[in-house]
């Protein structure tokens, strides 16, 4: 059982560190895009395509993500700042 413990691990580390490299990056090329949303709107980019979803909450946001694009590396986003900025989710 440990072995599946620190495979899943290994892959949310993974997904972690492709999130940290390429969110940001998508964050801002799809700036334009994405500055007509309201604020408070949450984003998800898949950070493989650059493709993302909205939703109104973070919880959301995250369901239409993993249901769209599965279990793959996202950064996820509040326009407008609130009390969540940005981060990758794995």
């Amino acid at each position: 059982m440990d072995s599946d413990r620190d495979e899943r691990l290994a892959r949310m580390r993974e997904a972690a560190e492709i999130s940290g490299r390429q969110g940001e990056a998508w964050l801002e090329k799809l700036k334009p895009e994405l500055d007509h949303l309201p604020n408070g709107t949450v984003v998800v980019i898949n950070c493989a395509t650059g493709e993302y979803i909205t939703g109104e909450t973070r919880l959301d946001a995250l369901h239409k993500f993993q249901g769209r694009f599965g279990n793959v590396a996202g950064w996820m986003h509040e326009i407008g700042g609130g009390i969540f900025v940005g981060g990758g989710i794995a």
